[in-house]
């Protein structure tokens, strides 16, 4: 992907993105996707090569990285991507749907029409990122309507950590396939369930839905992490099985 693409995606464009910020975004899209590992070397000066620019462009661009936790910069070794474990993601899926069923419900009682006009706004751009089969950009814009009803839970110390646990796990989730995603299993919208209870303001519901969609991303991309924290779920907490998952009565088909 070139400078240009990345500034006209209409996720981040802005007259005034800076050139680092560019650079930013497309190290991110190339880890996220599994095109850079921990296996391969990240030099300063070899990107400034590659786009055209100065190193103090890509180092504020590496600090973005190492600050959201997907780079190590270890001073005269070099800069690392980090790497996330299996048991690592496991953790990370449980701390997403505590944190994310939590705030969904209280996020219900602090929704309006204007709120909910944004939610619609950010699935339709969901959507038509999609439908360009763009494995980056639908992380990205779901990330940001999932941290966008968080944030009406009023829970700001917490923003931190789920924002840090939802990149984490789609780096693990997505890298693997280095973007090879089978859309044709992925119908529909993801997030319509979860619109819908907001409409009804119905908290129970919304709560049940979100986990149920992030179990849906996880069963699709991760079906072993899916059977430990779903199959295997406390007592407490109501199981899932992979019939229930894919019922239609009861969830909509899944997308990455």
């Amino acid at each position: 992907m070139t400078l240009a693409e990345i500034a006209t995606n209409p996720l981040y464009a802005a007259k005034n993105t800076s050139k680092s910020e560019t650079v930013h975004q497309i190290l991110k899209r190339r880890i996220l996707l599994g095109y850079l590992t921990d296996d391969s070397p990240i030099t300063e000066q070899a990107l400034a090569q590659e786009f055209c620019c100065s190193q103090g462009t890509v180092r504020e661009a590496l600090l973005r990285l190492q600050e959201c936790g997907l780079v190590d910069r270890r001073g005269y070794q070099g800069t690392f991507v980090t790497r996330t474990t299996r048991d690592e993601a496991i953790i990370l899926t449980r701390m997403r749907v505590h944190l994310e069923c939590t705030g969904v419900e209280r996020a219900v009682a602090a929704i309006d029409d204007c709120k909910i006009a944004v939610l619609k706004e950010l699935m339709d751009l969901y959507e038509e990122s999609r439908e360009q089969r763009d494995v980056f950009a639908c992380s990205e814009i779901d990330r940001r309507l999932h941290c966008f009803i968080f944030d009406l839970a009023d829970m700001p110390m917490l923003e931190p950590f789920l924002h840090r646990a939802h990149l984490q796990l789609h780096r693990y989730l997505i890298s693997g396939h280095q973007g090879n995603i089978v859309w044709n299993r992925n119908e529909g919208s993801r997030h319509i369930d979860i619109l819908d209870a907001f409409e009804r303001r119905d908290a129970a519901s919304a709560k049940r839905r979100m986990k149920r969609h992030i179990a849906q991303s996880v069963h699709n991309l991760a079906p072993d992490i899916y059977a430990v924290v779903f199959e295997n779920a406390p007592q407490d907490e109501p199981q899932m099985a992979p019939e229930q998952l894919w019922n239609p009565a009861l969830s909509v088909p899944n997308t990455i």
